[in-house]
């Protein structure tokens, strides 16, 4: 499929190439930070997995300490939490928010040491809220997907103990790998300084061919070699290669490539936000769906609208949907659909979070970056509306949905969605 539009934007141009392959061959600087407008002088780190190990080290934890995380978000969290010598305590989500229930976490505030707070989609999660929950329990907030986006004028990043960020491509910088850490407290940002001081260096090959292999990737990952290659190659890789296999961590200091590209592209970090939002804006007035399917901007909170999910009634209506917009080139994601699996059999998840089983079965994604223009958001829109339009006449013969509930008694609980009771953006 020649022109299929990818659900994500990875951006790794010949010229970033280039400028990475001479930052690779500059000195590097001892005890560099990374400066973010809103939050302060970060310290780089290798990725944000690399970030949340590092974060959790600082803590100084007993091993063997509970994590609570959400069971709704990127599984790589839980690979950092169990190599930081840690495990994960699973919280449930708020479905107004896709992020960790406050409610849920008072319930099992005894059984945490402390909190990854992931901020979902560009959404925010209610950290004061969880602070109080939490009781005094350290908080890290897990920013790969919100840089920008704030919360009663706070960014994100700046309302817990410690915040990591990501820079992969596919997020806002897209520059291949690369994170940050930040702490408010002064104590704790020289801690995490020396764990990440004590890692070790990249060699200058890794460096080379991780420039070559950023660049290679993103072509892969855009058009017009996506539909023709790139999809076909990462459907392989997700059905062939094992969950263990795949987003291992690596625990070295930042690539230099990668902090050179993140530093050009933090001078555009507003404008991709603005034209990002504008997207999201058209999506909210113009879908045809039922509201309580779309997420919204809640008051005093400015979203950075990274990704754009949308809820559906059944996996069933998600996927004839899914297929619908594909075979009009449109490509989507359905992200961690798989992730309650995933935690019941490497985690030793017991199926009490079943709002986020829920959504993990039932949301879609669909392009929202800012390079698209006006036409591609048009049609986006128009095709989606005319998708819903064909199959809502089957939601009142299809079955709720009941999450599948991983316990050891194979006791089926069911749950009904929430509507969002926010405004709509």
């Amino acid at each position: 499929m020649l022109g299929l539009l990818p659900a994500e934007y990875w951006d790794y141009r010949l010229s970033d190439l280039l400028r990475g392959l001479t930052a690779t061959a500059k000195r590097r600087s001892q005890n560099d930070r990374l400066h973010i407008d809103g939050i302060g002088n970060c310290i780089p780190a290798r990725s944000a997995r690399t970030a949340l190990v590092a974060a959790i080290r600082a803590l100084g934890l007993p091993h063997g300490s509970y994590i609570g995380v959400p069971l709704y978000c990127c599984p790589v969290v839980f690979k950092a939490v169990k190599a930081a010598g840690c495990a994960p305590r699973f919280i449930d989500v708020d479905p107004d928010t896709f992020s960790m229930s406050a409610q849920d976490l008072s319930a099992k505030r005894s059984q945490v040491d402390a909190i990854i707070a992931v901020h979902m989609f560009g959404n925010l999660c209610d950290v004061p809220t969880l602070q109080e929950a939490a009781k005094g329990k350290p908080l890290i907030e897990d920013c790969a997907q919100s840089l920008g986006s704030k919360l009663n004028g706070r960014m994100a990043g700046s309302l817990g103990d410690i915040a990591a960020f990501s820079f992969r491509s596919g997020k806002y910088l897209s520059v291949g790998e690369g994170g940050a850490l930040f702490s408010p407290n002064p104590d704790i940002l020289s801690r995490l300084s020396c764990v990440i001081s004590d890692m070790p260096i990249p060699s200058y090959a890794s460096e080379l061919i991780h420039v070559a292999l950023t660049y290679i990737r993103t072509k892969l990952r855009s058009k017009p070699l996506y539909g023709i290659l790139g999809y076909p190659l990462w459907s392989l890789y997700n059905r062939k290669v094992d969950y263990s296999a795949k987003s291992s961590i690596v625990l070295t200091q930042i690539l230099k490539s990668d902090l050179a590209t993140t530093r050009r592209r933090l001078a555009r970090l507003d404008f991709a936000i603005a034209r990002q939002r504008a997207n999201a804006g058209y999506y909210s007035r113009n879908l045809n769906l039922d509201p309580d399917m779309l997420c919204t901007e809640r008051p005093k909170t400015f979203l950075n609208w990274y990704l754009y999910p949308i809820l559906f009634p059944s996996p069933e209506i998600r996927d004839s949907i899914a297929a619908y917009l594909f075979n009009r080139n449109i490509a989507t994601a359905k992200p961690y659909s798989d992730i309650a699996d995933i935690a019941f059999t490497h985690y030793g998840y017991s199926g009490d979070c079943p709002k986020a089983e829920e959504i993990a079965k039932t949301v879609l994604v669909i392009p929202n970056n800012h390079s698209l223009g006006e036409k591609e958001t048009r049609h986006i829109a128009d095709c989606l509306n005319a998708g819903w339009s064909k199959y809502s006449s089957h939601i009142h013969r299809a079955r709720p949905y009941t999450p599948t509930v991983h316990s050891r008694g194979g006791v089926d609980k069911s749950f009904q969605r929430t509507k969002h009771a926010s405004r709509r953006i």
